[in-house]
């Protein structure tokens, strides 16, 4: 039986205020009690979501280190399927909030890696937004994972999949997945996220980091600038990006 830890938003702010007390903290902003409502809300959610899905620990967390033959193996890949109720929590949350509807279609300008699967599409209410996409990779057998493609834009730009690995090896616990997932979507929503990509490499960044990728699956050169889904919502600060970054 694994025990809930802290939301990983509380010890967000947590840490910010320790290291501010410490006079050894940043500029870095704490996430706003409209946020950490909008968090408990899908955690409120994810409880019926993922009741049939129970996350696990790091199995390094006490600093040991894998094996080789661990990264050669995926035990419970099923465990992986949390990442899809996750995304249901979110999705439930977003449209009784009455800040999204579903939609059909998808067009792609940086398509996920795994091809197929089933995409959900969520169109924001609010003008000069942009819709967020989850792409859910059914795994043909029980030998593989399920995966998440959290995709945002139209056309859509891939932003990350989740697990990006599932090997035993690799796994740092459910909690490190789920936050990851909480992150890219908070973003879209929040409107901290700029992305642009172009037929070599493509960058985004949000309040929590940026990455910088050779671009692979393009199907088409596109860039943005998100908007806050909700109306009279302050978007959190971008990170900065390295100054050859932009050109």
């Amino acid at each position: 039986m694994v025990t809930d830890p802290p939301a990983w938003w509380e010890t967000y702010n947590d840490n910010i205020i320790r290291a501010r007390g410490t006079g050894w903290g940043g500029d870095e902003p704490l996430l706003s009690p409209e946020t950490c409502s909008l968090l408990d809300d899908v955690d409120s959610a994810f409880a019926i979501t993922g009741a049939h899905t129970p996350g696990w620990l790091n199995p390094y967390q006490d600093g040991s280190t894998p094996d080789e033959e661990a990264h050669e193996r995926s035990t419970h890949p099923e465990k992986f399927r949390i990442l899809v109720t996750r995304a249901q929590a979110w999705v439930r949350v977003l449209v009784n909030r009455g800040w999204a509807r579903e939609a059909s279609d998808v067009e792609w300008a940086l398509r996920p890696m795994e091809s197929g699967g089933a995409d959900t599409v969520l169109a924001p209410l609010s003008h000069n937004t942009v819709p967020l996409v989850l792409t859910t990779h059914t795994p043909a057998n029980s030998s593989y994972a399920f995966t998440i493609t959290i995709a945002a834009g139209s056309p859509a730009v891939r932003l990350a999949s989740l697990p990006d690995c599932a090997c035993d090896g690799c796994d740092r616990g459910s909690a490190d997945l789920l936050r990851e997932l909480d992150r890219w979507v908070l973003s879209v929503v929040d409107g901290s996220l700029e992305v642009e990509v172009g037929t070599d490499r493509y960058w985004v960044r949000t309040s929590f980091g940026y990455k910088i990728r050779p671009t692979q699956n393009l199907h088409e050169a596109t860039k943005f600038v998100a908007a806050p889904w909700p109306a009279d919502w302050t978007p959190r600060p971008l990170v900065s990006l390295p100054t050859a970054t932009k050109r």
